[in-house]
């Protein structure tokens, strides 16, 4: 029973490192294309990769941008809700320096 167990493990064993290896021989063959282009076609290439990382950073600063003005308006909002807040303080403190 345990020479079954040793054969079939060994056995496993040497099928899953030629799996291995027959998968590495295909990805490298598979794997990078050749450069086959033109030198238009990387230009194109090129210049099509710069416009889409230009497009990406408009998007990303048109972001921020609004998250600024979002955050500016809040601050404003904040700052008011402060100032009332004292303003009422200020008037409560008077009221009882009245009646005292």
């Amino acid at each position: 029973m345990r020479k079954h167990f040793v054969i079939c493990f060994l056995g496993v064993l040497i099928f899953s490192v030629l799996c291995t290896r027959l998968w590495a021989v295909e990805g490298e063959s598979a794997g990078a294309p050749a450069m086959t282009g033109s030198q238009d076609e990387y230009k194109d290439l090129e210049k099509t990769l710069k416009q889409d990382r230009m497009d990406t950073l408009e998007i990303r600063i048109s972001d921020v941008s609004q998250e600024n003005k979002f955050l500016a308006e809040r601050v404003k909002m904040l700052e008011r809700t402060v100032n009332d807040l004292k303003d009422k303080v200020n008037q409560l403190k008077d009221q009882a320096y009245r009646y005292n």
